[in-house]
């Protein structure tokens, strides 16, 4: 009799049920938690597994920088319906804003990093820091292979004094993608055009099939594309 072999074994059932334990880790063992959620691919991903799990009175927020792709006000209203949830959305601090562009120029941020670098300050990590001060966890959809910096999936993350927890550390994109193929999630419409990282319009531009997943983003500047950072996970 010839011996069956299980052929069909899908390895990718270890990723589901790795990340289900992470999760099901984070809500017994705390309480104060907060969701920091981009509206990207890997936010949305970890959002559709919440709603599985039926966790709705998780704190999440988006920052709207004020240079944010006007479909992504489209997607916040779509996912607030279809999962049952609060998004609550903060907006930076607009005196600093205007200051920034008086004094440097609304554009200038193309000029040079250090300049490009305080507008991301100023948009980005200033309401960032004030936002989850008041949380003794945040969550975020970050992967190992982001940037080259080391970042454990939970470590501490001791400029702000959080537990930081990446359920998505150890996974690839192409794995993401395969999921959110699978189970039919709908994600935010910008990357059926090209887009694969996104941030802020006038820092984020389409790229081509052989690119880097993150070359889009600050696409100006020359050095190493995994060291592109705006700050909010260093």
């Amino acid at each position: 009799m010839k011996k069956k072999y299980f052929s069909d074994f899908n390895p990718f059932f270890l990723k589901i049920l790795n990340l289900n334990f992470r999760i099901e880790y984070i809500f017994f063992n705390f309480k104060n938690i907060i969701f920091s959620n981009s509206l990207s691919f890997e936010d949305t991903f970890i959002l559709y597994f919440f709603y599985l799990k039926k966790i709705y009175n998780i704190n999440i927020f988006f920052l709207n920088t004020g240079k944010i792709f006007l479909n992504f006000i489209n997607f916040i209203n779509k996912i607030k319906k279809k999962y049952n949830i609060e998004v609550k959305t903060f907006f930076p601090n607009l005196f600093l804003i205007n200051k920034y562009i008086k004094k440097y120029n609304l554009n200038s941020f193309y000029n040079n990093i250090i300049l490009r670098k305080i507008c991301c300050f100023i948009r980005k990590i200033e309401i960032y820091n004030k936002v989850v001060s008041k949380f003794d966890i945040i969550i975020t959809g970050q992967r190992s292979n982001r940037a080259s910096f080391d970042n454990l999936n939970l470590n501490f993350d001791s400029s702000r004094k959080i537990i930081k927890y990446n359920l998505l550390y150890f996974w690839d994109y192409k794995d993401i993608f395969y999921f959110i193929e699978k189970f039919n999630i709908k994600i935010n419409n910008i990357y059926n055009y090209g887009y694969t990282s996104v941030g802020c319009e006038p820092c984020t531009k389409k790229i081509s099939s052989e690119e880097h997943i993150r070359a889009g983003r600050w696409w100006w500047e020359s050095f190493n594309i995994s060291k592109k950072e705006c700050g909010l996970h260093l």
